[in-house]
C-alpha cells in the first residue's frame, strides 16, 4: 500500500480530510490499514481522537456547551432540533464469512426521509444542523471500527514495580512507548471515544501518560467536567485511580488546583467561582489523607491552589466590586423613582379627606399600582443592602465557593424584579388614568415585557445560574471518601 512521505496511508488521509464515510469504506476494504502508523507513530485512530469538533461532545450542540457563545435561547433551540433529527446512517451486518473482509460490515443510509422533512431541513440554518448530526454519527461509527482493530497491547503495560516504603507509596508504571489515543481523547474531552475504548478494552483505563498520570487525573487537570462524571460512575477501579500519584508527587487534588478554566467561563469573578468549585469537588471526592499530602515541591494541594490563583483572585475582587458599584447606582435610581411615585400618585388627593382620588372610583387598579411601586421599592432596597455587603466584604478563597455566588444570584433576581415592577407600574399608571383602554392589549404588552426581560436575564446571567445548579447538584450528590 502506497504511503506519503510522512508515512500516512490513504486511511490517514481520509481521516485528516474528515471524509469519515470514505474512511469506513477504506478500513473495510483494507483492514490492515487500521494498524498502520505514520512516521510519528500515529494510527488513523490517533488522528480521529485529535478532532473533538467531529463529535457531538466537542460541538455546540450540547447543553453543556451553552455559554460558549451568545444568544443562549437560540443555542437551546439548535440543540433541541439537533436531538430531534434522526440519524440517516447505520452499520449493516456482514453477509459473508470472516474470510472475506471486503464484504464485512459497512454503513449505509436508512430509508429516505419524507419530502416535507427534506424540504424543511433544506433551509441553510437547518441544513447546517442536519449535516452536523449526520457527520457526528459517522465519526462515532468510524471510531468504533478503528478502536476494535487497534492493538492495545502497545499502550497497556501490566508489569510494574511497587516502591515499598517510598515517600508516596505508589506503583511506578512503565512509560508508554507510543502515543495513546485514549490519553489524547481524554485531554480533549471526547467522551464518545473514551466510552467506546473503555467498553472494548476496560484495562486501557489504567494507562498512564509520560508524567505518570491516569485518565482520571488527566480529566481533572484539563477540567473536563462531564468526562470526570462519567469516569467516576463507569465502574472502573476508582480507588486506585483516585489515590494515584504522578511522577512529580502530585495527587489528583494537586492537579485540580491548576488553573485551566473552561472556554465558556468569562474571566474574572465567575472564573474564580468555577475554579474553587472544581477544586472543592475533586477534594471531597478524594481520600482525606490526600488533602494534606505534599508533592515533590513540598506543597499541599491547598497551597498550590492559592499560589496558582493569587492573581485571578485579585482580578476577581476588582471585578466584583466594580460590578457591585454599577448595579448599586442602578438600584438607587430605581428606588428613587418608585419612592417618588408612591407619594405623587396619579389623579392627586381629595382636599377634604386627604385620600387619593382614584382610590374611590378605581380602587382595584389603584391598589395594583401601589403594589407594583411598593414591590419595586422593596426589591431595590434589598438589592442595595446585599450590594453593600459585597462592597465591604473582605474576600477569602472560601467566599467564592458559596457565599459570593449566593449574593450574586440574589442580586440578579432582585434587580430583575425591581426593573420589571417599575416598568409594569408605569403601564398600570396609564391604565389608572385611562390613557390606555383596559382590555387584552395591556396584558400583551405586560407579557412581552416579562418575556423580553427574561431573555435578557438568561443571556447575561446563564453562567452564574449554571454554577448554582452544579453547586447544588454536587452538594446533594456528595458522598465523600473514608480515610
Amino acid at each position: 500500500m502506497m504511503r506519503r512521505n510522512d508515512g500516512c496511508t490513504i486511511l490517514h488521509a481520509a481521516v485528516i480530510g474528515k471524509c469519515y464515510s470514505l474512511a469506513i469504506g477504506i478500513s473495510e476494504s483494507y483492514p490492515d490499514l487500521a494498524g498502520k502508523r505514520n512516521e510519528k507513530g500515529k494510527t488513523a485512530l490517533h488522528l480521529l481522537a485529535a478532532k473533538p469538533e467531529s463529535f457531538r461532545s466537542g460541538s455546540a450542540y450540547t447543553l453543556r456547551g451553552l455559554g460558549m457563545k451568545s444568544l443562549i435561547p437560540l443555542l437551546i433551540l439548535r440543540t433541541i432540533i439537533y436531538c430531534c433529527i434522526p440519524v440517516l446512517y447505520k452499520e449493516s451486518q456482514p453477509v459473508n464469512s470472516a474470510e472475506e473482509p471486503s464484504n464485512s460490515a459497512s454503513i449505509h443510509k436508512l430509508s429516505r426521509r419524507s419530502s416535507f422533512a427534506n424540504y424543511i431541513l433544506g433551509f441553510p440554518w437547518l441544513k447546517e444542523i442536519d449535516d452536523a448530526r449526520q457527520s457526528h454519527a459517522v465519526a462515532v461509527m468510524l471510531a468504533e471500527k478503528l478502536i476494535r482493530r487497534e492493538d492495545w497491547s502497545h499502550y497497556v503495560h501490566t508489569e510494574f514495580k511497587v516502591l515499598e516504603g517510598s515517600q508516596f507509596g505508589i506503583s511506578s508504571e512503565k512509560k508508554n512507548r507510543m502515543p495513546d489515543p485514549l490519553i489524547q481523547a481524554t485531554r480533549l474531552g471526547i467522551i464518545e471515544v473514551v466510552q467506546e475504548i473503555l467498553s472494548v478494552y476496560p484495562e486501557a483505563a489504567y494507562t498512564f501518560d509520560g508524567k505518570g498520570r491516569n485518565i482520571l487525573q488527566i480529566a481533572v487537570e484539563e477540567e473536563k467536567w462531564f468526562l470526570y462524571d462519567y469516569l467516576m460512575t463507569s465502574g472502573t477501579n476508582m480507588d486506585r485511580m483516585l489515590s494515584a500519584i504522578d511522577h512529580e508527587g502530585n495527587s489528583i487534588i494537586h492537579l485540580a488546583a491548576h488553573q485551566e478554566s473552561p472556554p465558556s467561563t468569562p474571566p474574572g469573578v465567575l472564573e474564580m467561582m468555577w475554579e474553587v468549585l472544581w477544586f472543592k469537588r475533586v477534594q471531597y471526592d478524594s481520600y482525606p489523607y490526600l488533602w494534606h499530602l505534599q508533592n515533590s515541591d513540598g506543597k499541599t494541594a491547598k497551597q498550590v491552589f492559592e499560589t496558582n490563583h493569587a492573581s485571578l483572585r485579585e482580578k476577581a475582587e476588582e471585578t466584583v466590586r466594580a460590578l457591585a458599584n454599577t448595579v448599586l447606582i442602578v438600584s438607587v435610581l430605581i428606588a428613587t423613582i418608585n419612592f417618588a411615585a408612591i407619594f405623587t400618585v396619579p389623579g392627586g388627593f381629595d382636599q377634604t379627606t386627604g385620600e387619593a382620588i382614584f382610590l374611590k372610583n378605581r380602587r382595584w387598579e389603584f391598589s395594583l399600582l401601589m403594589f407594583y411601586l411598593a414591590g419595586g421599592l422593596f426589591s431595590s432596597l434589598f438589592t442595595m443592602g446585599t450590594l453593600l455587603v459585597i462592597i465591604f466584604l473582605r474576600f477569602e478563597t472560601e467566599d467564592f465557593y458559596v457565599s459570593l455566588p449566593c449574593y450574586y444570584v440574589i442580586n440578579i433576581i432582585s434587580i430583575f424584579y425591581s426593573a420589571v415592577l417599575a416598568i409594569v407600574a408605569c403601564c398600570q399608571a396609564l391604565i389608572v388614568q385611562k390613557v390606555v383602554i383596559t382590555d387584552f392589549r395591556p396584558l400583551v404588552v405586560l407579557f412581552f415585557i416579562y418575556g423580553l426581560m427574561a431573555l435578557v436575564l438568561m443571556e447575561t446571567s446563564y453562567v452564574i445560574f449554571d454554577y448554582a445548579y452544579h453547586l447544588i447538584r454536587y452538594c446533594l450528590c456528595y458522598r465523600g471518601q473514608e480515610s
